[in-house]
Formats: structure tokens, sequence, C-alpha cells
């Protein structure tokens, strides 16, 4: 069998198993000196990344910003961040360049001190990039309570309708519509909202279970049902109603491009039902509920949507 019949998920749990792993989480935590420092490494392929709107610089920025939402949905504070870049010799100067100040400016944005790193030369282009921080609150997991209420920003679905578009081959009968220019923007300079980290600190209490949402919603609720052993009743859609209109325009299916979608970079936490006024004032949004049992479920029967799987796709 090859590592394609396995699925990502599948080889997370080999590599768990092999290396004495207890759990995967956004986030590894690692406790020295009455610190609890938190370490995040993520990479992209160019060939399977990079989108033909997309330049260098937006693929450099990309990579710090699925760094900086990893730690924002664990209450983290990223510091430092070092890269290994694999590139093609016949890589264009200027390409280069571009990727570089995608990498450093995004960094600096997030608040991250850019290091350099180490650089190879290979037949693709990979970018990997490993960041240090320190916890602003205590552990959190992915495995919600039961009674909680599941929160996050109401804008799912953008990214996802861009993905539609081009994989059936029509983006570009659409590129001047807003709402598919709003989902590019969002691709090509996501910006997940560290500002917040102060705040949402505060309410770490309230705090059960988070995920980023980079694979997909619904990946993020199969995941934390699994872990936490839950039921998650999806009461709404976490999207706006321009969307929801545009989309049945377009004869789209809004469930899938929500639950499907992927690279928000949109934090979703598990959190205590009293806790959810504070939530939404800084602009969170309540769609599921977490109650006993197992599976997750929207309109009575379970969601069929199960967000990407690196070596299986969608699914």
């Amino acid at each position: 069998m090859s590592i394609g019949g396995v699925g990502e998920g599948g080889l997370i749990e080999v590599i768990r198993s092999i290396a004495g792993l207890s759990e995967d989480n956004d986030l590894e935590y690692v406790e020295l000196n009455g610190k609890l420092l938190t370490m995040k490494i993520d990479g992209i392929a160019i060939t399977t990344s990079k989108m033909p709107f997309m330049n260098y610089y937006d693929m450099g920025w990309k990579v710090m910003a699925a760094i900086a939402s990893d730690f924002l949905v664990k209450l983290s504070k990223p510091l430092f961040v070092v890269t290994s870049l694999t590139l093609r010799r016949e890589m264009p100067m200027e390409d280069f360049r571009d990727l570089v100040r995608g990498l450093s400016e995004g960094a600096h944005y997030f608040g991250m001190k850019y290091l350099g790193g180490d650089l190879n030369e290979g037949n693709d282009y990979i970018i990997d990039a490993a960041a240090l921080g320190i916890a602003m609150s205590g552990k959190i997991t992915r495995s919600p309570r039961v009674g909680d209420v599941v929160v996050t920003n109401p804008n799912f679905g953008y990214t996802g309708l861009v993905f539609k578009l081009f994989y059936q081959g029509s983006l570009d009968n659409y590129m001047n519509n807003e709402l598919v220019r709003r989902g590019i923007e969002i691709l090509r300079r996501p910006k997940p909202n560290l500002n917040l980290l102060g705040e949402l600190s505060r309410l770490s209490q309230c705090i059960s279970a988070s995920m980023d949402s980079s694979d997909g919603l619904g990946k993020v609720l199969w995941t934390l049902s699994r872990n936490g052993h839950v039921r998650i009743v999806v009461d709404e859609l976490p999207t706006t109603q321009e969307l929801i209109e545009g989309v049945e325009q377009m004869g789209l299916d809004i469930d899938e491009l929500v639950f499907n979608g992927g690279e928000e970079f949109t934090p979703v936490f598990s959190i205590r039902s009293e806790c959810l006024g504070d939530f939404e004032r800084l602009g969170f949004k309540a769609f599921a509920r977490v109650l006993e049992g197992d599976g997750v479920f929207y309109r009575n029967s379970l969601l069929r949507y199960r967000g990407w799987d690196y070596f299986t796709g969608w699914h």
C-alpha cells in the first residue's frame, strides 16, 4: 500500500505511534524554565498550492499567515520564525526576491522576527517554516465539553467559492464578481487577527477546544467530535447572507463551499455557553452546539463534508 492509500490523517497516526506522541494539535507545547513555549512547523509545495492569480510574494505571505493562524487559535504569541527553502535553479531572481519579501513582510505583519534559515536545490519549490512562541494561557486541546457552543467568524465560503470555480474550470468567467474578488483577496492575503490575543487570553477559561480552519470547516468539526467523543450539531452556516444569495444565483451548493472550503485561516473555538456574549463582542458568532453522543450533524443528517486531506484530497 502507498501512502496515498492511507491519507494524511492515517499518516499522522503512524508518526504519533512511532514517535510516542500522545495527541495531535495545531501547536506543540514545551515547558521550559517555568514558561510554556509553543512550536509550529508548516510548509507548502508551490506546484500544488500556487493558484494562477497568486505570485511568489503571496506564497511567502501565506506561509506566515498559516503559522500565525495556528498560534492564534491556541492563544499563543509567535516570536521567531525560520524557513527552509527548496528551489529549482532556473527560478528567476525577481521571483526569489518576491518570495523572500513575502516571507519577511508577512512575518513582520504578524509580529514575528524572521531569522532566515536554510536553502536547498531540488525539483520543486518547497517552503517550510518553523516558529517559536509563548503561550498566553494554558494548554488548549481539541476536545470540546458537552454543553459548549462552537463559535467562529461568520465569513466562511468565500475561499470555497474560488476553489469550486477554479476546479470546475470557470473561474475566469467570474473574475469581476465581487464575491469571487473577496475570496481571491482572502487567499492572496490571509490576515488572522493576532490583535485579539490579549482579549482572548483573558477569556481562556471559557475555551475547552480550538482549531484553525485551514483544511476546511468540515474537517474541524469532525476532528473536534472525534477527539472530544461528542456530538456536534450545526444550527446555521457561519457565513453571510450576501454570499448565500450570490452562490444561489450561480447555481452552486453553499453548504459545500462553507464546509469544504479551506484556507480561511479562521479560528474555531468551543466555549462555555455563558461566555458567548464576550466572544460576540469580539466578532465571533455561535453556529453549533456540543452534545452527548458522537458525529457531526447538520439539518438532521450526518455532515457529509470532511475537509481536505493530503494524499486523498477533498472528501
